[in-house]
């Protein structure tokens, strides 16, 4: 798969690289688990897993460490997730029950990318700035039976070093821009790889309008408002395998960026469709057709 162009050619300017390929349910990564800081491309191949992953990075603050993560932070969404698909917990007061159990560092735990979902058979990938630290590359997804993938064993912890990896920022071959209620693409559809630069539009308070986009491959029985519900992971069955659409990639964020970088693979002429995920709401969609 091709990797986001860079502003100089040079062996020594190429953008680190980590290969990462989903199994069911783990992570097999072809890269050091000490990275340097800068611009790193993840490159997700899902080519031998059954179900549908993504790759979520986090830093984790100075006072926790991965074993923390897996355990006290980890273990309290376990236990609000079950409690909630039994009906023990309503919707509305997750976060409260949550709260109730996470470590008192959870609050400083900061997602530097998350999403980009990506269907069996597909590849793709995302660039991004990495600062000093440690942090977990996990997969928040769920199994059939609602057990979330982290928990099954999709985890891979790095370190981000002091030394620079000397990796300029990709350029902007195609651009997408989310707005309120629009997805900008400037963009001509056709298959091949093809790389993006996503701008986040923020409202006159200085919030995100949307924070993700994916691609999907639609059929003639695809529902995208469907495909909205079933991206919620509150919900009882969202993000639960299988999933109602094929999912090329894309990206999403939690930190305060903004211009995210991705690109993915479009193989085969169809109908396709740009999908920004709203929570508790209708999703964004813009449709299109390669020929």
């Amino acid at each position: 798969m091709g990797l986001l162009k860079v502003d100089n050619a040079a062996a020594q300017n190429q953008p680190s690289i980590v290969h990462v390929e989903a199994l069911d349910h783990a992570f097999d990564i072809d890269a050091p688990n000490e990275l340097p800081t800068g611009w790193i491309t993840f490159i997700l191949n899902n080519q031998m897993a059954s179900n549908i992953h993504e790759i979520s990075l986090v830093q984790l603050p100075n006072e926790a460490t991965h074993e923390e993560y897996l355990t006290d932070y980890m273990s309290a969404w376990e236990t609000v997730l079950r409690e909630y698909q039994e009906g023990v917990v309503e919707r509305a007061g997750i976060n409260d029950r949550v709260n109730e159990m996470l470590p008192a560092w959870s609050g400083d735990v900061r997602y530097s990318t998350t999403r980009g979902l990506t269907s069996p058979g597909r590849s793709a990938e995302r660039t991004v700035y990495l600062e000093p630290g440690e942090y977990m590359m996990v997969c928040w997804l769920k199994t059939e039976d609602g057990v979330i993938h982290i928990i099954e064993g999709m985890h891979w912890e790095f370190t981000v070093m002091e030394e620079a990896a000397n990796t300029p920022e990709p350029n902007r071959e195609s651009q997408i821009t989310l707005h309120e209620n629009e997805i900008e693409v400037d963009w001509e559809p056709e298959t091949g790889t093809h790389a993006f630069a996503l701008e986040f539009s923020r409202n006159p308070a200085g919030q995100f309008f949307h924070n993700n986009v994916h691609l999907v491959r639609m059929d003639e029985e695809t529902n995208l408002d469907k495909v909205n519900e079933w991206m919620d992971w509150y919900k009882v069955g969202g993000l639960r395998s299988p999933s109602p659409v094929e999912f090329l990639g894309g990206f999403g964020f939690v930190s305060d960026v903004d211009t995210a970088y991705f690109s993915l693979d479009i193989t085969e002429p169809g109908e396709y469709a740009w999908v920004v995920f709203v929570s508790q709401g209708e999703g964004l969609y813009k449709a299109f057709t390669v020929e």
